[in-house]
């Protein structure tokens, strides 16, 4: 398909067209920003919490701490933003306190937590992750599913637990099942994605009420294929499923990029095209998210950090918050997107957070 021939001024534009959203991760610090503010309204039409609504975060039952997250669902409904709450369950956001818990404590725990957290927010949230990254093939499960508190408390069939409970509070959200690692081309890679369709299919089968995959797609310029027929043949087996696609945390590392940053800058938004041409081609996609706007706020800035000691330069905007080839590389991927059936940018009304 033909990139669409129409003047846009920004990437929440740009995904409109195609009936995408388009969004950000950030954190309650960005708000205190008024350039930047005014640049994720600009840009964007959905948000994501870096960290504000981990578990960890928001804390146990005796003294759950809503103060952050409020903040940014606030915003979010303020600015007719859609929401994505990340995450109610991850194997990397449990509080301390619970570490030496029993498994039945730990699962009446969980469960309070989610509960909560959804009930909170219902009708406000655009979609929510659910469970974040269950699957691990190394750790030797035929069915590849992560040792986790979460797998030992409730078993192998606790994500049917959490999503139905999920859909049960908050009826009209998104449900996602959040996973990393899926878009890379190795022998592993291509393990967990046989192993996430499997799971797909096992908890589908259960009636689990999942509605979507979410890829969370950090790449790296200098390693990610083009082509990439297997990805190809997930996403259409994904879609055989009935699944939508979110791309929940993309970025692109430049760490094994030549020093030059000309060359640099164009590796990593011919990598931004050339993936999201792939995916937006092969699915029913709701959207896109970058993990962050500009090179100040980026996790890779210390995660993956270049040997020359060069500033890594991974995101859609420079430090000044100007517009990068990267930009422009998204914003085409966006335009040309064949999208028949995918999302709709959500309204939201105006109110507070109860």
């Amino acid at each position: 398909m033909e990139p669409l021939k129409l003047e846009t001024d920004s990437l929440r534009d740009a995904a409109a067209h195609r009936h995408l959203l388009y969004g950000t991760a950030l954190c309650t610090s960005d708000l205190t920003e008024k350039r930047r503010c005014d640049t994720i309204l600009r840009e964007c039409s959905i948000i994501t919490p870096e960290y504000e609504m981990k578990w960890d975060r928001i804390g146990g039952a005796d003294a759950p701490d809503f103060r952050a997250s409020d903040r940014l669902v606030a915003f979010a409904v303020e600015n007719g933003l859609a929401f994505h709450g990340h995450t109610l369950w991850w194997h990397e956001s449990v509080p301390q306190d619970l570490g030496e818990a029993s498994d039945a404590r730990f699962a009446e725990a969980a469960m309070e937590h989610l509960t909560r957290v959804v009930r909170r927010y219902a009708g406000r949230v655009y979609s929510w992750d659910v469970v974040n990254e269950p699957l691990e093939t190394d750790h030797g499960r035929r069915d590849g599913l992560r040792h986790s508190r979460f797998l030992r408390a409730f078993g192998p069939t606790y994500l049917e637990v959490a999503f139905g409970r999920a859909a049960e509070i908050d009826p009209e959200a998104v449900l996602v099942l959040n996973e990393m690692g899926l878009e890379y081309a190795s022998p592993g890679a291509e393990r967990k994605r046989r192993a996430m369709l499997a799971l797909l299919e096992r908890a589908l089968a259960r009636g689990a009420p999942i509605h979507c995959l979410g890829i969370q797609s950090h790449l790296d310029a200098a390693d990610q294929p083009r082509r990439h027929p297997e990805l190809r043949a997930f996403l259409r087996e994904i879609d055989g499923l009935g699944l939508k696609v979110m791309i929940t945390e993309m970025d692109v590392s430049d760490q094994n990029c030549p020093r030059d940053r000309r060359l640099r800058d164009g590796m990593v938004a011919d990598t931004y095209r050339a993936y999201l041409e792939l995916v937006l081609e092969e699915s029913r996609s709701l959207g896109v998210s970058t993990w962050g706007l500009s090179d100040d706020r980026t996790w890779l800035a210390t995660a993956r950090k270049r040997p020359d000691g060069a500033a890594v330069r991974p995101m859609l905007l420079d430090r000044a918050l100007r517009r990068k080839p990267a930009w422009h590389a998204v914003k085409s991927a966006l335009l040309s997107a064949r999208n028949p059936d995918g999302g709709v940018e959500p309204a939201f009304p105006k109110g507070k957070i109860n």
